[in-house]
């Protein structure tokens, strides 16, 4: 996977109630903004879109009752199915959302990748911290689909029951290819043996979510004399209004518990001085690279490049300046810094660049390529990243 020729199947295993559809999700989102094609198989969904309602409650669950368990293995093996047929046609990365509690089911499944050569990985979201768990339980009895009708109260016995079920035939993970993510983040464990910085991306990624209810700002650095001359690129200083808008941002959050991140361009750092909490500076966060077009200006390239200014305006998000970065490449850089912003607890102001924030953008609110550049990003604005739901969905708003 790391050449972007092997297919990679994720697998997800553990108790209910350890959050491995909550990190699901945000895997899948995280890597779909990379531009791999990327699906979850949730084994709930299908259990439910073949059984129904019935099969939600307790009982369906319990490893005593033979039907039961034959169903069970009848479903996920058919999820596993539809799997590998995508995976082994158009897709690049799928992830297996399901509990995978016994070494015999991920023996089955570490076959069935082999037989199909698919590259794998077990995922094993592992919780003892009970505040951490009875957050993961409020969230699934308010927002899944198998307690919708349910009376507060009965869908908790009912869960309790269920989880009961999981716990009597639970066996840790040790025996496959597997990282453990240990209370969303506290630690993780790697065990896929040889070096494989895909893997290690993705379990930098995983560990890093958390169950905070942060909020996340954008802004650009204040206005700058390239800003005025509109060039791009370098590494101009604030002009006099640049400086008021930086003063009036600190302002503006005064007294919030925050971090700022800044690039390391002197226009993002000037505009954060004014912060007296905790500042960070990510050259990853650094605008697009212009290449040989740094510090001209947009008339300039036309007039004097046209055919680098006819490129990018045929496809502005794969265009790549002449000795600099498209927006794709971009992405690649960019996403260290959304590994750091996931790993925060506190609020996060990014201070950085029309084409950074962009992409960052891109990344909370799912945006086709093609429209990523045209995301509007003036100067003087914050842009409020929120959560919209506990499974990820995030709307923003400009301030």
């Amino acid at each position: 996977m790391d050449n972007g020729k092997a297919k990679l199947a994720i697998i997800m295993a553990g108790l209910p109630a350890r959050g491995k559809s909550y990190l699901s999700l945000r895997l899948h989102r995280y890597l779909e903004w990379q531009g791999y094609r990327a699906r979850i198989f949730n084994v709930g969904a299908y259990r439910r879109e073949s059984l129904g309602p019935p099969s939600s409650k307790s009982d369906f669950f319990d490893p005593k009752e033979p039907v039961f368990a034959r169903e069970r293995e009848r479903i996920a093996k058919r999820c596993f199915s539809d799997l590998a047929e995508w995976l082994g046609g158009a897709g690049d990365i799928a992830i297996y959302d399901a509990t995978n509690v016994t070494a015999s089911r991920r023996a089955y499944l570490e076959k069935e990748c082999g037989k199909h050569g698919f590259e794998h990985v077990f995922v094993e979201n592992v919780c003892d911290d009970p505040e951490i768990i009875e957050k993961i339980i409020r969230i699934k009895l308010e927002h899944s689909a198998d307690y919708a009708g349910f009376a507060p109260e009965a869908a908790r016995a009912d869960f309790a029951r269920r989880l009961g079920h999981y716990e009597g035939v639970y066996e840790p993970v040790s025996d496959v290819a597997h990282m453990k993510i240990i209370n969303f983040g506290l630690s993780v464990v790697r065990a896929y043996g040889d070096e494989r910085p895909f893997l290690d991306e993705i379990a930098d990624f995983l560990g890093a979510v958390n169950l905070m209810d942060k909020e996340v700002f954008l802004t650009r650095h204040g206005e700058t004399y390239f800003n005025c001359e509109d060039r791009i690129g370098g590494d101009s200083p604030l002009t006099k209004r640049g400086a008021g808008y930086a003063g009036r941002l600190a302002a503006h959050f005064k007294g919030r518990d925050l971090v700022v991140f800044t690039s390391a361009k002197r226009r993002t750092i000037e505009t954060a001085a004014f912060f007296d909490c905790e500042r960070v500076v990510l050259p990853e966060l650094n605008e697009i690279n212009s290449g040989l077009c740094d510090g001209l200006s947009y008339a300039e390239i036309a007039e004097g490049r046209p055919e680098v200014n006819e490129a990018r305006s045929n496809d502005k998000f794969n265009f790549r300046y002449p000795g600099g970065e498209s927006y794709r490449d971009l992405i690649q850089r960019v996403k260290k810094s959304v590994i750091r912003i996931e790993a925060e607890k506190r609020d996060v102001l990014v201070i950085a660049h029309r084409a950074v924030n962009r992409c960052l953008v891109s990344y909370f609110i799912p945006t086709p390529p093609e429209e990523v550049p045209y995301i509007e990003m003036p100067l003087d604005r914050i842009i409020r990243v929120y959560r919209l739901n506990a499974h990820y969905g995030c709307d923003w708003k400009v301030i």
